[in-house]
């Protein structure tokens, strides 16, 4: 007999900062019940989850194993302002993925990645939850959905970025890719993170997003 596949929207993986766990408004019981009917026809349609995140040059500090009384060093040129911008993207319940760099996160931006998008995933139909970016909505968004009826965004709830699946693989991504590296440029770093990412199996995407 054939198992119903779900996904767990709880706060895992790779774990988020207090503040990212914070907010006044979750999930409604519509738009849960929503969530479990499009998880429901997901051999029809595709359940996507996608965010925009930065990388700077300047490394992510964490935790590493070194001989007991040396002390870790990591190079760096400190230059906090130039940075790589990615809008990333993931289907949990088939273990897809991936990234469109963009200089900034902006109106032309995401109508980029939109078509981007469209041009990945075909005439498939979408269900794509975002947040409720001022960038993510206007006339000139509601302009090209209207254009493209196979995908239909849904606005996540403000203050809860652990409902947003994307989240957990910008954690990976950071822990895996970036953590205690040394890149010179954002070239660099966007390469780094590719390659690290196509290693990855769509099982460890499905085990990082919960899929049971």
């Amino acid at each position: 007999m054939a198992q119903a596949t779900g996904l767990c929207l709880e706060a895992s993986g790779p774990p988020l900062h207090p503040s990212q766990q914070q907010g006044s408004c979750p999930f409604s019981t519509r738009a849960e019940k929503k969530l479990h009917r499009i998880v429901e026809q997901s051999e029809k349609a595709l359940l996507v989850f996608a965010d925009e995140s930065g990388f700077s040059l300047h490394p992510k500090l964490g935790r590493v194993w070194a001989k007991r009384g040396s002390q870790p060093t990591v190079a760096t040129t400190s230059h906090h302002g130039k940075r790589l911008n990615l809008f990333g993207w993931v289907e949990p319940l088939k273990g897809w993925h991936g990234l469109f760099r963009w200089p900034k996160g902006n109106t032309d931006g995401f109508l980029a990645f939109l078509k981007y998008l469209c041009y990945r995933l075909q005439k498939t139909k979408v269900y794509l939850y975002i947040d409720g970016a001022s960038w993510h909505r206007g006339p000139r968004v509601r302009k090209f959905l209207n254009a493209h009826t196979n995908i239909q965004v849904e606005y996540l709830p403000p203050y809860h970025p652990e409902l947003n699946v994307q989240e957990r693989v910008w954690h990976l991504i950071r822990y895996e890719a970036t953590t205690n590296q040394y890149h010179a440029t954002v070239d660099m770093i966007e390469h780094a993170i590719r390659k690290r990412q196509r290693h990855w199996r769509t099982k460890k995407i499905k085990t990082l997003c919960k899929v049971n």
